[in-house]
């Protein structure tokens, strides 16, 4: 499948698997804006450094919507993790340079082998040893927040992806479902409404890093107020978790 069939199954909402044409009212961009939409997109998407990792994005937001809601949530969530390390590899987001944190490393190693709780005990350095590298490695949360103002994309009418874990966000909804922590709490149409969301915060996400104005889709605020309920009553919908 070449860039041009790929957009075209995203503007369409089309899963990849699917021949048929999703029906018109539920494309991400109107009919009427489509050549125009493959044009613009297509250029940007072979002129992007790294595009291959937006190509997956896009394939992980296509993925068949006959699987279970779990499934489903789980592969739009990789499809936002790809877009965000579209944006982490197109720039050095380290806490400190590379060549400090290996002096740090070094040092952190030999202060633990002199350290009175792991002098004796290499097996469980060994543990903490496998999680020095990622001291450098810049939250996700501060990372999200960061790629919105790289893009000026304004989420805040969205279900929040970060945040306090009691609050339910979708990366603490994500992270129950990855590792297998049960829900006191969790309705089905509360799930959907979750998964809608996060769906359209990756549509969003990647509508701004192939430079097509949000305004300009069936993602916009406009068009979600007029059509969606799921898109007005998210809170409701969430107060519902536990």
């Amino acid at each position: 499948m070449n860039d041009r069939e790929l957009l075209q199954k995203f503007a369409r909402r089309q899963p990849l698997a699917s021949a048929a044409e999703a029906p018109p009212e539920d494309a991400l961009i109107d009919s009427s804006e489509l050549e125009e939409f493959l044009s613009t997109t297509s250029a940007k998407l072979q002129q992007a450094e790294l595009s291959d990792i937006l190509r997956r994005a896009i394939r992980f937001l296509l993925q068949t919507p006959d699987a279970d809601i779990e499934v489903q949530f789980i592969s739009l969530y990789a499809a936002l993790e790809s877009a965000l390390t579209f944006f982490r590899r197109n720039g050095e987001f380290h806490i400190i340079a590379k060549d400090e944190f290996a002096t740090l490393d070094r040092d952190l190693r030999q202060w633990l082998k002199q350290h009175p709780l792991m002098v004796d005990d290499s097996a469980r350095r060994g543990l903490i040893y496998e999680k020095i590298r990622e001291l450098n490695r810049i939250p996700f949360s501060h990372m999200f927040r960061r790629f919105c103002v790289h893009y000026s994309l304004d989420l805040s009418n969205l279900w929040p992806v970060v945040g306090s874990a009691d609050e339910w966000p979708l990366m603490e909804i994500r992270h129950r479902l990855v590792h297998g922590d049960p829900f006191a709490s969790c309705p089905g149409e509360s799930m959907m409404c979750a998964g809608d969301h996060l769906r359209w915060t990756v549509e969003r996400m990647l509508l701004v890093i192939l430079d097509w104005p949000i305004a300009r889709s069936n993602v916009s605020d406009d068009y979600l107020q007029r059509t969606s309920y799921m898109y007005k009553e998210w809170q409701a919908e969430r107060a519902k978790f536990a």
